[in-house]
């Protein structure tokens, strides 16, 4: 099994991350850059499960406690 992280998009808001510019802290803070913010003010993705290593540096990023690192 394969660790990835999980968003909750219900908890999620890059507003709460960075104010008035809404810039998502763990898609900035993702080693692997598997996590990206098309947009500012939106939820990042997260580009691929199978890619992604579950290392968990997104997590404390995001302080909303939006991600966790699941067993895939």
């Amino acid at each position: 099994m394969n660790k990835y992280a999980n968003i909750d998009f219900e908890k999620c808001d890059p507003m709460a991350c960075n104010g008035s510019q809404g810039i998502c802290a763990a898609a900035r803070s993702c080693a692997h850059k598997l996590l990206e913010q098309e947009e500012a003010k939106e939820s990042p993705m997260l580009l691929s499960i199978k890619m992604c290593v579950g290392c968990g540096t997104c997590v404390p990023a995001f302080p909303l406690g939006a991600i966790e690192i699941k067993n895939g």
